[in-house]
């Protein structure tokens, strides 16, 4: 293997880190905002009641996005 080869794969696997860590920044600040915005689509379903199966279970839905939506965004912004 030559220097030029040595560094070519360097390169490459620096550039596949900076991919992944800009892929989860993007994935946490996604799932931070998820989470901050999302119950407010709980509003309409518990103004207008939860009396039927669907919209029971479209809020269940919900909360567990939700639910999953913090667990991720947690460490959005946060030094590592």
């Amino acid at each position: 293997m030559s220097v030029s080869d040595s560094t070519l794969s360097l390169s490459i696997g620096n550039t596949e880190l900076r991919l992944t860590s800009a892929l989860r920044s993007l994935v946490r600040a996604v799932a931070f905002w998820t989470a901050v915005l999302l119950p407010f689509a709980y509003v309409p379903l518990l103004a207008t009641g939860l009396e039927s199966l669907p919209l029971a279970l479209t809020f269940l839905a919900l909360m567990t996005v939700n639910v999953c939506a913090l667990v991720v965004g947690q460490s959005h912004r946060r030094p590592n």
